[in-house]
């Protein structure tokens, strides 16, 4: 699918989550209107969103990363920065209805409240367990939480041409936050120790002190330092010295 391009008013995280979400979409298949039959949003409420016309709400962007596979914890990330940036309210109509009886009305106007409640359940609960694994403290030098992807990490750095990889992830463009697990992280926090920076013990979670240090290597590099790491994040780190 050939898109349109992003209105010029959208602020950069806005832009860069709706980038993320439009790469989901085209890598899986899905058209607007199988999201509009496997989410509480209409086909047209979806392009909006996917074209820069309205900020999508947390619940659109959780349930796109979950048909898709995708890690929600960066997009929701890339999404509260968004939100915070600009302060524009979300779009959260749900599907939008063809005429039907007034009792079917009332019946998909409860299904959609629901929907948003559980959504936004499931969100506070993402955030409230990330403030309290954040807040751990880090002197037992040993793995934070036992999600997926978490434990030890070696780092084996070798050049390849340009780049500079460190053994456990070879990507370039895959979306890192906090609250990340994996070896994406774990590769992070190599190349972050390269660049005699300290992200803590090599564990594969990206936590606040990860964060603090992606920060620094963006201030550093002149890009906007806002601790998520994407392709220009990713090019500073694997940029060989």
């Amino acid at each position: 699918m050939r898109w349109r391009e992003l209105p010029e008013t959208l602020d950069p995280h806005a832009r860069r989550l709706v980038r993320e979400l439009r790469q989901l979409k085209d890598h899986s298949g899905l058209t607007l209107r199988m999201l509009q039959a496997r989410t509480p949003f209409s086909g047209s409420s979806w392009e909006r969103y996917l074209n820069g016309k309205a900020l999508p709400p947390a619940a659109a962007v959780q349930a796109l990363a979950a048909l898709t596979g995708a890690d929600a914890a960066p997009l929701l990330a890339l999404h509260h920065a968004a939100t915070q940036e600009s302060g524009a309210a979300t779009d959260r109509s749900p599907r939008d209805r063809v005429a039907r009886p007034e009792r079917d009305h009332g019946q998909e106007r409860v299904h959609g409240v629901a929907l948003t409640l559980v959504g936004s359940a499931l969100l506070l609960s993402a955030v409230f367990s990330g403030w309290l694994i954040a807040d751990r403290p880090q002197a037992t030098g040993r793995p934070v939480g036992t999600a997926t992807g978490v434990g030890s990490y070696r780092c084996a750095y070798a050049r390849h041409g340009d780049l500079m990889l460190a053994g456990n992830s070879t990507t370039s463009s895959g979306l890192v936050a906090l609250n990340s697990t994996g070896p994406d992280v774990a590769e992070v926090q190599c190349l972050l120790r390269r660049h005699h920076l300290s992200p803590g013990d090599v564990d594969g979670y990206f936590g606040r002190r990860t964060e603090a240090q992606v920060k620094t290597l963006q201030q550093q590099g002149h890009v906007m330092p806002d601790g998520i790491v994407g392709a220009q994040t990713w090019s500073l780190l694997r940029h060989v010295e």
